[in-house]
This record gives structure tokens, sequence and C-alpha cells, in this order.
């Protein structure tokens, strides 16, 4: 009996809630049919019994169990150096003297051929 008395309250609902409505534009009007789905829910709210010590219960034993939170702590930042081998210092600075070295006799090289080809074009070949 509460399942048709809760079905015969909806459909006054939905009949209470179901409505022609006219919209106007600039140059035309269209009619349409809207459904309120908020006046729905709220009616079927109304008429639906709730269980309240149930749900209380159930929330004070979820209260009773949290416990505060404890951010865990940030761990510290530590410095730590490789070990250094003289070894590979050495062979550093001498690649490093190595590639300057090529480089300087790059441009000594660069510098006599435009030179020589200066001297040529000066010569008249």
């Amino acid at each position: 009996m509460l399942t048709a008395q809760l079905f015969g309250r909806l459909l006054t609902a939905t009949t209470r809630t179901c409505q022609l409505t006219t919209k106007r534009f600039a140059s035309t009007s269209s009619m349409f049919q809207t459904t309120d789905k908020f006046m729905l829910d709220r009616a079927l709210l109304q008429y639906t019994p709730l269980k309240e010590t149930a749900s209380t219960a159930s929330v004070s034993q979820y209260i009773s169990r949290l416990r505060p939170f404890n951010a865990p702590t940030v761990p510290q930042p530590t410095m730590t150096t490789p070990p250094v081998n003289k070894v590979v210092e050495e062979l550093e600075l001498t690649s490093v003297l190595r590639k300057r070295r090529l480089k300087m006799n790059k441009h000594k090289h660069k510098k006599l051929m435009k030179r020589t080809r200066a001297l040529r074009k000066k010569l008249g070949k």
C-alpha cells in the first residue's frame, strides 16, 4: 500500500511539474514541454521515510574511529661529495690543453691559408 501511495504521489508530482511553456524570440515562437527535475526530487523526498537513528549511530562510530593526521617528517637534504681522484683531474687538464693546442693550430693554419690566398690574388693567379 505504501508503494501505491508513493507511486500515486509521484504521478501527481509529475503532472504538476509538466507544463507547456512558450518562448518568444525575435522572429519565431516555439512551444515545448519542460519537466522540472528539482520539483520531482523534492516531491519524492517529502514522502520517503528517513532512517535517522541508524545513520547517526554509524556516523558517531565512524567519528570515534578517526585519528588526528600526523604528517611524516620531511627528510633532511644531505650533501655528498664524490671522491676526487687526482689522476682524473690530470687527464682532464691534459685534454683541455690538447683541445686548446688543436684549436690554435687550426687558427694558425686558417690564417696562413688566408695570407697565401691574398698573395696569390695580388700576384694575379
